[in-house]
């Protein structure tokens, strides 16, 4: 009878453990590195394997990716159980409540595994609560095409200044390289306002100058920080590659996407870019991959961001995962626990291209020469403050740049005044998103002195057309004569050959 009890009761168990057990679990991902559903997958066929649990990967285009997950977490409806989030939005949805507060397994994450710029992100500032997990970082250095620096004669330390950097440009665009359909070679481009990373293009030389987007103020109050001296510094020696016509305006039309496609080509020496490109010159076309294409043949090498100031500090990025508030399984925390565990985070990121987020998986990436530039990076790299207003901030600064980028691709309409009321009336609105009050304003009368200082000027004495050195000549213009000439001679040979013809 006590036995019955006890086979019932276990039955029981079971079937109750059944009708509660997790059929599957959804992961939201976006395109990280070549074939991004497909190497995910493979890393989870692990976890599979382990749990008996499958993972359904869905993978969200960046240019959707912020509202279909706004939408999702803010309503609940076809919530996934683990969602990529690109580290600046973590503290946004944890402001509002609609992250999971992951304190509970830090022992089991063990933060201090975690890059300190990585981990930063994974919480909003001067909060100790935890929202999210690093899963990868995503570090933008120079990137350089090897064949096109071996002709020029340019080598890593030439371009480690500022200086060096503009001139290895220049003597690029003086070869006037032809590639075999009959794109020209140029030293550098970037994208302009038609891009969405239009502030992590601006951010490493504001910060390699010593400026800041926002900044705090003596009593902890965060503000606008665009109008200051260093940052304007930082903004015009930027602005200068197309002011000194060392980049070409027509590339200002193109998005990032694009500027690295060129890039992958092999029509550019440099670019400031996402190092996954790294990781895909070693992966075949066929796999999603660069090895095949011209970048992959001229191959690719990582620089850091030339000296400024303050030195040489590259943007770091990257992406977290979190779990959303209302989701209550447990098993989305094993998934989450797998997928930042060393072992995992050092197949898939060695499959994407991007940097561990872990200290000790990295130790073995800096065995390749090429990762060991990059890895080093990360020492003075930095990412932006883990506010919540930051991704309202940060659509600001792309309004912001944008109407910068349009002044310059029209120099009649240019003016410093005009420059200076769009980084006035920019710094107002970053100051009422922040819900700051300033009490101070810099003058257009301060602005232009620091501008006039930073910007540089071109040396139009060696760029005048030809024509345009010619002395003009005095007198009658014999143009029209001599057109006037030809013509008569043009028709006396034509009616000649008929009149033989006959």
């Amino acid at each position: 009878m006590v036995f019955r009890c006890r086979l019932i009761a276990l039955f029981l168990a079971i079937a109750i453990a059944q009708a509660f057990a997790v059929d599957s679990l959804n992961i939201w991902i976006m395109p990280n590195g070549a074939s991004p559903q497909q190497k995910l997958e493979q890393e989870l066929e692990i976890f599979t394997a382990k749990t008996h649990i499958p993972v359904k990967v869905k993978v969200l285009d960046w240019g959707e990716a912020w509202n279909r997950i706004s939408t999702t977490l803010e309503t609940g409806e076809n919530s996934p159980d683990l969602l990529q989030l690109g580290s600046t939005w973590v503290p946004y949805f944890a402001a509002r409540g609609e992250l999971k507060n992951l304190n509970e397994i830090l022992e089991q994450v063990d933060s201090t595994r975690f890059v300190p710029v990585s981990w930063y992100t994974s919480h909003i500032d001067s909060d100790t609560n935890i929202y999210a997990i690093p899963w990868f970082i995503d570090v933008r250095p120079v990137l350089g095409n090897k064949r096109i620096m071996k002709k020029y004669g340019i080598t890593p330390a030439s371009i480690r200044s500022y200086k060096g950097f503009s001139d290895a440009i220049r003597k690029v665009n003086e070869g006037k390289e032809l590639l075999e359909y009959g794109a020209k070679i140029r030293g550098y481009a970037f994208p302009g306002k038609s891009d969405w990373n239009i502030p992590h293009n601006f951010a490493p030389w504001i910060w390699s100058y010593g400026g800041k987007f926002v900044d705090k103020d003596k009593n902890g109050k965060w503000h606008a920080s665009i109008l200051t001296a260093p940052t304007l510094e930082g903004i015009a020696k930027y602005l200068s590659f197309i002011v000194d016509s060392l980049v070409s305006t027509e590339s200002l039309q193109s998005n990032s996407a694009e500027i690295a496609q060129q890039f992958n080509n092999g029509e550019f020496a440099f670019i400031v870019s996402t190092a996954e490109i790294v990781m895909q010159t070693r992966i075949h076309g066929s796999q999603g991959g660069l090895s095949d294409a011209r970048i992959g043949q001229d191959s690719v090498t990582v620089l850091p961001i030339p000296m400024g100031k303050a030195g040489s500090v590259s943007f770091v990025g990257g992406s977290n995962l979190a779990i959303p508030a209302r989701n209550t399984k447990d098993e989305a925390i094993q998934l989450l626990l797998f997928l930042t565990a060393d072992s995992s985070l050092d197949d898939y990121t060695k499959q994407i291209g991007f940097l561990p987020a872990s200290k000790k998986v990295l130790e073995s990436w800096i065995e390749d020469e090429t990762y060991k530039n990059l890895v080093a990076q990360l020492e003075t790299g930095r990412t932006y403050p883990a506010l919540p207003e930051w991704g309202t901030i940060e659509q600001t600064l792309v309004s912001m740049f944008s109407a910068v980028w349009e002044l310059l691709e029209i120099p009649a309409l240019y003016s410093e005044e005009k420059l200076y009321r769009i980084f006035k009336d920019k710094s107002d609105i970053i100051d009422a998103q922040l819900g700051y009050t300033p009490t101070h304003a810099m003058t257009f009368a301060e602005f232009q002195e620091i501008w006039q200082k930073s910007i540089i000027k071109p040396d139009t004495s060696e760029q005048q057309p030809d024509a345009a050195k010619e002395p003009k000549s005095k007198g009658i213009n014999p143009t029209p004569y001599v057109f006037f000439v030809v013509l008569i001679l043009s028709f006396i040979v034509s009616y000649t050959r008929k009149r033989k013809k006959r």
